[in-house]
């Protein structure tokens, strides 16, 4: 399935979806809701949503760190921005992830290293929803033992453990390797073989994966302060054990590759988990005020992208979709370089720092 034809069906199934619970909340209703949102809380809500970003820039630098490529946190950070923003329109939080891997790859020229790195920080992050989710179902009371909830919180774990697998389990890495050796007919999966290597070698930075994992958990924390002062913003009165458990399922659902954005699905998360706590309006609007929140945070991204514009020209932000190219690109003062990386990925840097 070609990429326009995804995001065309994700589009239309995040409609389709949208227009079903507003219909059965009540679109004006839901309105009204929103209407009543008190900027007192709603601001300090976008702040906090603003901050995380630097810190997730952090995370992935510390991992780049372990593996000797230095890349500043002002490029990085910059580049979660640009990616936040691309998501805004691509399948599920995939999209921002492409972004960032082949902004990464094009300026350090290592594509195994650069989609690595991208895939272990989301691997982590899975690990620490699970963390998450467990403490939450241990303070959720009556409400953490919904069929849906026990559900939900099952799949975080199934997950979880298939992502640890892929990480740390040698007999799996066998599995992989002898998959990606070479064939008979002469055709051989190199590329994908090194992109493997680069992830599994994680395994061997257990203390920089323990400060990841912590920093994503307080990521996670953090984007669940958000949802609570959201829930002030329209004047709900939930009980913040529900927050802690409805948080993980929401920030899961992002990435399910079912709708761009989670747009529908995050609503329909809102209304099943605050049942009993907010009218379906009420969970609705607080889907939508999250999703606002999200889409402030991102137009950083198009500020950046905006500055590349003035200085650069149009090629200094137009989509960028493979790791390949021809020559490399000069630097992008105040957007960051990107580099094409040549070939299948054979060649090895010249160098592993890249440049401020």
């Amino acid at each position: 399935m070609s990429r326009r034809t995804r995001v065309t069906i994700e589009a239309v199934v995040s409609a389709v979806l949208l227009v079903a619970i507003l219909h059965w909340a009540g679109i004006h209703r839901v309105l009204h809701e929103l209407s009543r949102t008190q900027l007192r809380w709603f601001i300090p809500a976008v702040a906090v949503s603003v901050a995380t970003v630097p810190m997730m820039a952090l995370r992935w630098r510390l991992l780049l760190s372990a593996k000797g490529i230095d890349a500043p946190i002002a490029w990085l950070t910059r580049t979660y921005f640009v990616a936040l923003f691309a998501g805004q329109f691509l399948p599920a939080a995939i999209g921002g992830d492409a972004v960032r891997a082949v902004e990464l790859g094009r300026r350090t020229r290592d594509a195994p290293e650069a989609v690595a790195s991208v895939l272990i920080d989301r691997l982590v992050g899975l690990v620490s929803l699970v963390v998450l989710a467990i403490a939450a179902v241990a303070a959720g009371g009556g409400s953490a033992r919904r069929p849906g909830v026990i559900a939900a919180e099952a799949a975080f774990g199934v997950a979880a453990g298939g992502a640890l697998a892929l990480l740390f389990s040698s007999r799996l890495r066998g599995v992989v390797a002898r998959a990606l050796e070479p064939r008979s007919d002469g055709h051989r999966l190199a590329a994908g073989g090194r992109f493997y290597d680069a992830l599994h070698t994680y395994r061997g930075h257990s203390a920089t994966l323990a400060l990841v994992g912590a920093l994503a958990l307080v990521v996670q924390l953090a984007r669940v302060g958000v949802i609570a002062l959201l829930t002030r913003a329209l004047s709900l009165d939930v009980p913040d054990s529900v927050i802690l458990l409805t948080g993980p399922v929401v920030f899961a659902s992002l990435a399910l590759p079912v709708s761009l954005n989670g747009i529908g699905v995050r609503e329909g998360v809102f209304v099943y988990f605050l049942h009993g706590y907010a009218a379906r309006p009420q969970a609705v609007a607080l889907g939508l005020a999250f999703y606002a929140v999200g889409t402030i945070t991102a137009l950083g991204g198009a500020g950046i992208l905006a500055v590349r514009f003035t200085r650069h020209g149009i090629g200094a932000v137009r989509p960028r979709t493979q790791i390949e190219g021809g020559e490399p690109e000069p630097d992008l003062p105040g957007g960051g370089a990107t580099i094409p990386h040549t070939g299948d990925g054979a060649a090895a840097p010249a160098e592993r720092s890249t440049r401020a």
